[in-house]
């Protein structure tokens, strides 16, 4: 039976187990310019808690409040952190940074969220996920790039496709980046993460069966896979679910004893495979001889 942490580190899941990437500079009061803004600003002196949010403690446990570093090194990090994930693990040349919001970001004018925002509009997002992506691939990827899991039905998709097709792609990111689910799971000053290799709550158990599908592990990025959807099988009247590994995969198997900690055999159990194998090897080596004796006493 194969253990389902070595599954996740096999794909690149063990980025959810180091800490998220966070920076926040504390930015001027601004006067709020659109209905998300005027909501979010209303929450925020409402002092009401905003992610990130940890969707298994879902009803255990309130969302936490956030807390930031503020130094030039924080911001490097979470820009560096912003670019892998809203780009799907794509290269990007020097040029085609967002320098302007990277500034804003370091001076305090936005936020986290913002920066996001604005690098999921930007040319290299467009001509890379978008112009030359079926409708089905961009929204899978929006999923994927800006809150973190992958679609948990056909109609999560049908709806994002309908309003892309109605405002376009930026009202598609809009939605998804000023929705209750980024603030609650994400807040203003994280970057968003793969978050859907846990078992989430109110998520489909296949949920991570189409995550491994839409992470290939650090040697890929979704531009390089294609612009065809890599989740369209799973939502077919006939679903095809199989995780299909990234090559060169070595996965780790499931302990068959509690004693087995770490992932790894009690000693004993070591020793005496030892035993065996060396038995073995003995054997085959007795019926070989015999057989090669007899065939020159013959």
């Amino acid at each position: 039976m194969i253990s389902s942490q070595s599954i996740i580190t096999k794909f690149g899941g063990e980025r959810t187990t180091s800490d998220p990437s966070k920076f926040d500079r504390k930015s001027p009061i601004k006067i709020a310019s659109t209905s998300a803004e005027f909501l979010q600003a209303s929450c925020e002196k409402l002092s009401l808690p905003m992610g990130p949010r940890l969707h298994e403690e879902c009803e255990t446990k309130v969302p936490r409040g956030e807390l930031a570093d503020s130094s030039v090194e924080a911001c490097q990090k979470a820009i560096e952190a912003a670019y892998a994930h809203v780009y799907g693990n794509a290269h990007l040349m020097d040029y085609e940074r967002s320098v302007e919001l990277e500034s804003q970001l370091l001076n305090g004018e936005i936020a986290i969220k913002d920066f996001v925002k604005g690098i999921a509009k930007s040319e290299f997002y467009q001509r890379n996920f978008y112009a030359n992506c079926s409708p089905m691939r961009t929204i899978e990827l929006d999923f994927k790039h800006l809150l973190g899991r992958v679609p948990y039905s056909q109609s999560e998709i049908s709806n994002f496709i309908a309003l892309q097709a109605e405002s376009g792609h930026g009202a598609v990111i809009d939605a998804m980046v000023d929705s209750a689910e980024y603030l609650e799971t994400f807040g203003k000053h994280t970057v968003p993460y793969m978050r859907s290799w846990k078992s989430s709550a109110g998520a489909p158990q296949v949920t991570f069966n189409r995550t491994a599908a839409m992470s290939l592990g650090y040697a890929y990025s979704d531009k390089a896979i294609g612009a065809a959807s890599q989740l369209n099988q799973s939502f077919s009247p006939q679903p095809n679910n199989i995780i299909v590994f990234p090559n060169g995969s070595d996965l780790e198997y499931m302990e068959m004893s509690m004693a087995w900690s770490g992932g790894r055999p009690p000693k004993i159990v070591t020793k005496i495979a030892t035993v065996l194998t060396i038995a073995g090897l003995i054997e085959v080596t007795r019926v070989v001889a015999i057989v090669a004796f007899s065939a020159v006493a013959s």
